[in-house]
């Protein structure tokens, strides 16, 4: 049995985005796009950060193939398929629904109490 069975569709998302694969699957990504925003033209650099963006969200495919496990997900061939994926900077990444909304964390500001 998988230690990763059972668990919350959020939490094998997480798993899922911490494996080698997904590494992978991201610079694969960034490479067939020559890290440049599919969007809006942006170049990787110093002031722009790029993110791979699945155009099929991560959750729904777990949910629609009933994947239960990372083993089951490695089996997954549209998780990983190159065609699911475009890279995006951040302000256009922001933009689609998937993103999560909660991402960005509010910075408290030093002194300020709540």
């Amino acid at each position: 049995m998988n230690k990763d069975k059972g668990l919350s569709t959020t939490a094998l998302v997480r798993y899922i985005r911490r494996l080698d694969e997904y590494e992978q699957w991201k610079r694969t990504v960034f490479i067939r796009d020559r890290f440049t925003c599919q969007v809006c033209g942006k170049r990787n650099g110093r002031k722009i950060i790029i993110e791979a963006h699945h155009l099929k969200d991560i959750s729904k495919l777990v949910r629609e193939y009933n994947i239960t496990s990372v083993d089951e997900a490695l089996q997954c061939a549209e998780l990983w398929a190159i065609s699911n994926g475009q890279t995006l900077c951040r302000t256009c990444h922001e933009q689609t629904d998937s993103f999560p909304k909660n991402f960005i964390k509010p910075v408290e500001k030093k002194g300020v109490k709540k």
